[in-house]
């Protein structure tokens, strides 16, 4: 509505400024004698072809501007691919220094029997990290604010250590590495029980 308003101000503007220098361009003008002699009409045929030239010269500006924008957005997909193919080339660079595989060298060096609890461990932290990314991206998908967003991140990736401790108890039940009369004498904080004595 305003863009409508201004365009229409300048072609009032213009008009203006155009009638005081009608009586030159009046000569270009194509009409019947009949008309050339009635000077509101000849007027009137001078605003026509004054605003048929006007709007011509508008087109053509839209024209040009529609292709500018259409180089640009060539420019811009151009300019992604090359990043998307820099990414992917860094991505297989640095594939070694990945946290998997980082993760796999360091667990390498631990003795077979533990190497399964260090990657349940590893995997669990993983999974926590993806689902709290998921929420939130879901969250600013649907218009929600950062703050929040993060803050919904940071509580689903904590792992607070009463959860750690059962955890890694858990695991090393479950592989062999700890007798579970054992493990049940530890209380939920992973200590043992006080003697009063």
């Amino acid at each position: 509505m305003a863009k409508n308003i201004i365009v229409c101000s300048a072609l009032l503007s213009f008009f203006v400024f155009v009638s005081t220098i009608l009586p030159s361009f009046a000569d270009e003008i194509k009409a019947t004698d009949e008309i050339k002699k009635n000077p509101a009409m000849m007027k009137m045929l001078q605003k026509i072809e004054l605003s048929k030239k006007i709007l011509a010269q508008m087109q053509e500006q839209k024209s040009i501007d529609n292709t500018k924008s259409q180089h640009i957005q060539e420019l811009r997909n151009k300019a992604k691919a090359s990043l998307d193919e820099q990414v992917i080339r860094m991505n297989k660079d640095n594939e070694q220094y990945t946290s998997e595989n980082a993760f796999a060298k360091f667990v390498s060096k631990k003795p077979s029997n533990i190497q399964p609890i260090y990657q349940e461990m590893f995997s669990y932290h993983n999974n926590k990290v993806k689902d709290a990314k998921a929420e939130r991206d879901r969250i600013l998908s649907n218009g929600g604010k950062t703050q929040d967003a993060w803050d919904a991140y940071h509580k689903l990736s904590a792992t607070n250590r009463i959860k750690l401790i059962q955890l890694n108890k858990d695991l090393s039940i479950k592989y062999s590495n700890a007798d579970i009369t054992i493990q049940n004498t530890f209380d939920e904080k992973g200590k043992l029980p006080r003697t009063s004595e």
